[in-house]
């Protein structure tokens, strides 16, 4: 059974028969956490499963992983001109505020330009 295939009503059912067990003297909270996790991962994976079949969705995943790149190369441009940066002999807070100027006329540029 895949998580797709688990129905509303499914969901209630079990919660229904954890919960009439309860007061027989099971000791079944465990299932009901564990029922609550099912349900989340349920909605979850039903969500996902939506966005999936929207127009556009691979576009926006493109974009968003482009954009992941972009980001992990500034910062490592950031720590390559930090090294840099205390080779020449910059103390280690100058360094850190020359990186910081520089990252913010990056995003300065980048947001005019």
């Amino acid at each position: 059974m895949h998580l797709l295939d688990v129905t509303d009503y499914k969901l209630l059912c079990w919660w229904d028969v954890i919960c009439e067990a309860v007061p027989l003297g099971f000791r079944a909270y465990f299932l009901l956490n564990m029922l609550k996790d099912l349900a989340c991962a349920v909605f979850g994976a039903r969500a996902v499963h939506s966005m999936k079949s929207l127009i556009g969705f691979d576009g926006i995943k493109a974009a968003i992983d482009t954009l992941s790149l972009k980001q992990r190369e500034l910062e490592d441009h950031c720590l390559e001109l930090h090294a840099l940066l205390l080779a020449e002999g910059a103390s280690a807070s100058g360094a850190k505020c020359m990186v910081k100027a520089a990252r913010s006329s990056h995003d300065a540029y980048t947001l005019w330009s």
